[in-house]
């Protein structure tokens, strides 16, 4: 019924491998592209997310945008200037969005700095 894992997770590993899927992903975004991608991920603009989204976009428009994408499907769209950003993912047709945490500011930081890009 469902396909549950034999051995235990190792939560490491995982945060390694979306580390270096991340580092192998990350390029340079433009405000546009960003914009595009808000409508992407809310086609008919009534979620309460687009403005909030749009928002932020706008608040952080005279910074560099990075965006990138882990191996497990986290799209993620990071600004190093002001060390913020915005993760998506979709489950099913349904996308999920959210505030860079904590962990993953920190890695895209690292990122960042190990190829020159801060």
């Amino acid at each position: 019924m469902f396909d549950l894992p034999t051995e235990p997770i190792n939560f490491a590993d995982i945060l390694e491998k979306r580390k270096e899927s991340a580092r192998n992903t990350i390029r340079e975004a433009s405000v546009d592209e960003i914009r595009t991608l808000v409508a992407e991920l809310y086609p008919d603009g009534n979620h309460p997310f687009v403005e909030i989204f749009s928002k932020f976009i706008e608040e952080h428009r005279s910074e560099r945008i990075f965006r990138g994408q882990t191996s497990d499907g986290i799209g993620f769209v990071y600004y190093p200037k002001s060390n913020t950003g915005i993760w998506y993912q979709y489950v099913g047709k349904v996308p999920g969005v959210g505030r860079l945490g904590p962990n993953g500011l920190k890695a895209l930081a690292e990122i960042m700095a190990e190829t020159g890009r801060a």
